[in-house]
């Protein structure tokens, strides 16, 4: 099957890496793969030799055109010719529909916001509208309740289906020592990874028996979050690693791991970490943690926005060396849920037999 990819670009983020794992791996099972990146940015994710990359040459740097873009899309598809269309992102499949009005190409949209998530009004109508004139041959949701607000959103025509993210294969350090680390990870200019919950509940910990709390990723600015552990007087127990090339290491490193969002999509380093045997806490957030997490069997979930619980949670884990043990080592049976191979060919079933 000719499969054409829209993502939007190459660099560090969650749906970059989601769609260009997804490109990589329908090769990998046979596909012939095309991956329009609608921004020409700095590229931080790899796409396989067999992938043909379609770039924009001379717009897009950091804002969109919409008509170039439009002219761009219809140009770049119609050369691969594939069979099908799988755009990720809601209003980049807006866009990549209006594109291809009067075509043959079956579209298909990857959700990836939170069912949370509040999209300015100008671009909610711009999609209602779209999607109202050009419903989508399918649509895949990442977590069953998204599923469930997607079916609300979506045309009754535009079938939902439950597709997870895949997760990578988690490179092994055995000769890395466990340090006291409770790590969380994610960028940090975005309100709703809920990092600021996660200091003002480690400074509830009062240093216990010396785990230091680490952050890694966020090249942003993260100011306000060096802000708050100093107001809470636990800057000399925090550190921000910044963008991390070999996250895999410090997954090696750490001892536990922290996800406490207020929404996600779908929450990508949750999976890796449990995939590289962290004993992993969550709050209670919509979507992904009741996907992912039987609590205290290979994980633990504390219900949302409970600092306290979130602090006593942890301290269980440090206080227990064996329960961090044997949840962790639970936890790796994430990877073979999400290997890429069985994801990929669920997508590919999908869009090979929806609508045809």
């Amino acid at each position: 099957m000719k499969i054409g990819v829209v993502g939007p670009s190459l660099k560090m983020g969650g749906m970059e890496r989601a769609s260009t794992t997804m490109a990589n791996s329908l090769t990998d099972i046979g596909n012939e793969v095309c991956f329009l990146s609608l921004f020409s940015q700095e590229d931080f994710f790899k796409l396989n030799n067999q992938v043909q990359l379609f770039t924009p040459n001379g717009f897009n740097t950091s804002k969109l055109s919409l008509f170039k873009t439009l002219i761009w899309i219809r140009t770049s598809l119609k050369q691969f010719n594939p069979d099908v269309v799988l755009v990720y992102g809601r209003f980049y499949g807006a866009i990549v529909s209006l594109a291809l009005l009067f075509t043959h190409y079956r579209v298909f949209i990857s959700e990836r916001s939170s069912p949370l998530f509040k999209w300015a009004i100008h671009i909610n109508f711009f999609d209602r509208i779209v999607y109202w004139l050009l419903p989508p041959a399918g649509v895949v949701a990442q977590t069953k309740i998204a599923m469930l607000y997607q079916q609300k959103y979506y045309s009754k025509k535009s079938p939902v289906r439950v597709i997870p993210n895949q997760v990578k294969q988690v490179k092994e350090f055995p000769e890395v020592e466990k340090a006291k680390i409770i790590l969380a990870v994610g960028r940090f200019n975005d309100y709703l990874k809920g990092f600021d919950r996660l200091i003002e509940a480690y400074a509830l910990l009062n240093g216990h028996k010396g785990w230091r709390l680490v952050f890694a990723g966020g090249d942003e600015d993260g100011q306000y979050l060096r802000d708050l552990a100093d107001s809470c007087g636990i800057m000399a127990n925090v550190d921000f690693l910044g963008k991390v090339e070999d996250i895999d290491r410090v997954y090696a490193e750490a001892g536990i791991f922290v996800i406490p969002s207020r929404s996600e999509g779908f929450p990508n380093a949750l999976c890796e970490a449990m995939a590289a045997g962290l004993p992993c806490v969550a709050f209670d957030f919509i979507a992904g943690p009741r996907d992912l997490i039987i609590h205290r069997e290979n994980g633990f979930i504390v219900p949302d926005g409970d600092l306290e619980a979130l602090a006593n949670q942890i301290k269980e884990l440090i206080d227990n060396e064996q329960l961090r043990s044997k949840v962790g080592e639970k936890a790796r049976g994430i990877a073979k849920m999400l290997d890429q191979k069985v994801i990929a060919k669920r997508m590919c079933d999908f869009l090979n037999n929806t609508n045809r």
